[in-house]
């Protein structure tokens, strides 16, 4: 989730190449700040062993994120698993400034640069559903 300045919100999901299912996390960046990071399912460390209720590589997964005022909240969701849900208070964090206007963006990004020429990533969008609730044209 961007905004005109930063970033409030970037979902990850990373499966190290030893581990048979990877990890899901969020970074929520402070408008002009640092980011505060929330471990989901698994966690963000480089050598994180394999999360015990990870995803795996092909397992179909799906997340909604929720704006209402000044609470986020991100949810992850899997056939016979219950919902992970984070909650995070933007009281604090400067998104509440009307010229901060906010968008979604879906799509991959490689995040990493310390491994193989050969490595590449990968993701497949079954259905993308977006909603704004009184928002002005």
């Amino acid at each position: 989730m961007h905004a005109n300045d930063d970033e409030p919100l970037r979902l990850y999901y990373r499966k190290l190449p030893n581990n048979s299912k990877g990890a899901i996390y969020i970074a929520h960046e402070l408008l002009g700040g640092d980011d505060t990071w929330y471990e989901l399912i698994g966690s963000r460390s480089s050598s994180a062993p394999d999360p015990e209720d990870g995803i795996a590589l092909d397992e179909i997964f799906s997340y909604e994120i929720k704006v209402e005022s000044n609470t986020l909240t991100v949810t992850i969701m899997r056939e016979g698993k219950d919902d992970v849900v984070q909650i995070v208070d933007m009281t604090d964090s400067g998104y509440d400034d009307p010229s901060q206007y906010q968008y979604f963006k879906a799509g991959v990004y490689n995040q990493n640069n310390t491994g193989d020429d050969s490595d590449y990533v990968q993701a497949t969008f079954y259905a993308l559903e977006n909603s704004h609730m009184g928002y002005q044209h």
